[in-house]
């Protein structure tokens, strides 16, 4: 009931408790070890327990701003089949199958937030005075934040509640862990061209200037109170005034224009890194400018490849060696 053990000696937690398992030889059954496990729940993982001192709970944080959780499962079910959404079946009829990609990156994105704003984990730190560690939860409105046996905050509708964590040793042991659920207004996930590799070019004019290659960066945003938006202008904003921005960590390598574009500067690596401006979304990425072939590594907003790009810089007059 607490951990199994496979015939391979995978050992799966089922439950909080102890148990020993044991290894037995197959040749001589006489020759044996045993292996101890611990089952902690998740709220109890890393808790300093002692009963002695004055009776106290102390939380790892007492107080958590979170989104309604539906507002993050209705986009993520609607964009797990990109053919039903109006913006994709227009551009399906002309390009065919070239979104496909999108769906399972999108929804990577959107439940990578619903993990950091559409959930909590209440951890308890450290608890004395009590003669076990075993604490139970109780919310004030388990209509705006429910939460489980093992302290898991689920988030249901606007509102506050308070949590309350109490000793089951001593119900007069308590602490106090507060929720504050808001609308949810964010940007919840950003389509956009992912490179991968980028091929070095550059082409030098007849009046001896030379310009960089400069690589398009287009974007779809997806959040919470819209389907899609599509867009190609970081000044596009979404939700509010929450404008995307975009940097790079080595602008030797390749370095954002004030159009929002990606200009090549030299061979190297960078990481990339999209964020809103109110800091709720963001997301990093490391690209690499080579003499390989420009390529994607999991997302492309249009059906060019990067093979299509370099093509088309060639016949522009671009080189990999002045």
């Amino acid at each position: 009931k607490v951990a199994t053990v496979s015939s391979k000696g995978k050992v799966t937690g089922k439950k909080a408790g102890k148990a020993t398992i044991t290894v037995t030889s197959l040749i001589n059954k006489k020759v044996k070890a045993v292996f101890k496990v611990t089952v902690k729940t998740a709220d109890m993982i890393d808790t300093d327990y002692s009963e002695k001192g004055k009776g106290k709970i102390v939380l790892e944080e007492d107080n958590v701003v979170l989104y309604p959780e539906k507002s993050f499962n209705k986009i993520y079910n609607h964009c797990g089949d990109a053919e039903t959404l109006k913006f994709y079946e227009e551009v399906l009829e002309y390009y065919g199958n070239a979104y496909k990609s999108m769906d399972q990156f999108i929804g990577e994105q959107i439940l990578a937030q619903k993990e950091k704003y559409g959930q909590a984990q209440i951890k308890v730190k450290r608890i004395t005075g009590v003669k076990n560690s075993a604490v139970s939860y109780k919310s004030s409105n388990t209509s705006v934040a429910a939460v489980s046996s093992t302290g898991f905050v689920t988030p249901k509708k606007v509102g506050t509640a308070t949590i309350t964590v109490t000793s089951k040793a001593n119900k007069k042991v308590k602490a106090a862990y507060n929720v504050t659920v808001k609308k949810n207004d964010m940007v919840l996930a950003v389509g956009f061209d992912m490179y991968d590799n980028i091929k070095y070019y550059v082409k030098k004019h007849e009046d001896g200037t030379i310009e960089n290659r400069s690589m398009p960066f287009a974007t779809e945003f997806f959040s919470a109170d819209k389907k899609v938006a599509a867009s190609s202008d970081y000044d596009y904003t979404i939700a509010g005034n929450n404008k995307i921005i975009m940097t790079s960590s080595n602008e030797n390598v390749l370095r954002v224009t004030e159009d929002e574009r990606l200009e090549v500067i030299g061979r190297g690596s960078t990481v990339i890194t999209l964020k809103t401006a109110d800091g709720r979304w963001s997301y990093s990425w490391k690209v690499t400018v080579s003499d390989n072939t420009t390529s994607f590594s999991k997302y492309v907003t249009g059906c060019v490849t990067g093979k299509d790009m370099d093509e088309d810089a060639e016949k522009n007059g671009f080189v990999t060696k002045l």
